[in-house]
């Protein structure tokens, strides 16, 4: 079970505003998850925790916890007949966890967990080697986010060369001292900045962002 839903939960953190979560919720396909009959079971206890499974081994659907806001496009590709989604589980029984941003603690980690999936590129925010040693797969989303990235390196390659930023600073400035109509044709001249037309951009690293901007 820990695998097929390891499986599940990794497309589902890939949509960035709907990839992220869209890709995880795929492909999670076996009897138990069919049927309507999620078993779960707990051999993981020997690497630390002491908790009574019975409180949480219930029969149903499965069980998704998610610390951070994920889109609803991504998690609607998780089957209601199937999945159940929210970010508190009063009786300790999700299966999976879903996060972005959050910081996760041990203690935040259900004895039920069979996955985490990090929306995103790093994992720095979930104790990775912990998980390992409770025999919990951690899995991230590389690329989810290229596009989204790329797009923000090219506006800030224009806001940069045309120095747009410092342009508006120095209106809103000119408007609080009631300088600003008197002032704006002159001190354009100060923020032309340069074009980009005909220069060469060097990209360091050719992942999925380097790539994509290229």
């Amino acid at each position: 079970m820990a695998t097929m839903l390891a499986r599940t939960v990794v497309r589902v953190s890939q949509t960035n505003k709907g990839r992220f979560a869209s890709v995880a919720a795929r492909a999670f396909t076996s009897t138990a998850a069919v049927s309507g009959n999620v078993p779960v079971d707990f051999e993981h206890f020997s690497s630390g925790w002491d908790v009574d499974s019975s409180a949480v081994g219930d029969i149903g659907k499965y069980h998704i916890e998610t610390f951070n806001k994920i889109s609803p496009q991504g998690l609607a590709r998780f089957p209601s007949e199937k999945y159940e989604i929210k970010e508190d589980w009063e009786q300790n029984n999700a299966h999976a966890i879903l996060l972005r941003s959050h910081k996760l603690q041990e203690s935040e980690v259900d004895v039920s967990i069979r996955a985490i999936a990090r929306c995103g590129a790093g994992t720095n925010n979930v104790p990775v080697a912990r998980m390992t040693e409770l025999g919990i797969p951690v899995f991230n989303t590389p690329g989810a986010n290229a596009n989204a990235v790329k797009e923000l390196v090219i506006c800030g390659l224009f806001l940069g060369s045309r120095r747009l930023i410092q342009g508006i600073n120095h209106m809103k400035s000119l408007g609080e001292q009631g300088l600003a109509k008197e002032r704006v044709e002159k001190d354009k001249a100060m923020f032309g900045g340069r074009e980009i037309v005909g220069k060469t951009l060097a990209i360091i690293g050719m992942g999925h962002i380097g790539a994509a901007t290229a």
